[in-house]
């Protein structure tokens, strides 16, 4: 069932994405190195699901899904990120965990 971002109120819900397999982003505590100058081909952008600003580039072949539920329902995560604009927490968990 498809929600739309805009309808939700998000001091009722919680946003959490599921990564799939090793995607360097959002791994914590890991270091990666990029090109000099990021380029955007065969990626793709992870945007916030609260204020909808880019949250993260990924490759284009990477797995990555975005899921809500009430903040009422207790969550348990991997990982935690915060946005860099709107400072709202964006959990994480890891599929191959």
């Amino acid at each position: 069932m498809e929600l739309e971002l805009d309808n939700l109120n998000p001091e009722e819900v919680s946003f959490v994405y599921l990564v799939y397999n090793c995607v360097p982003e959002f791994m914590p505590h890991m270091a990666f190195r990029r090109e000099k100058h990021f380029k955007t081909i065969e990626k793709k952008t992870i945007k916030c699901p609260y204020c909808r600003k880019a949250f993260t580039t990924v490759d284009a072949t990477d797995k990555v899904e975005l899921y809500c539920h009430s903040r009422k329902t207790e969550g348990k995560y991997h990982a935690s990120i915060a946005c860099k604009t709107c400072r709202n927490q964006v959990g994480i968990v890891y599929a191959s965990a």
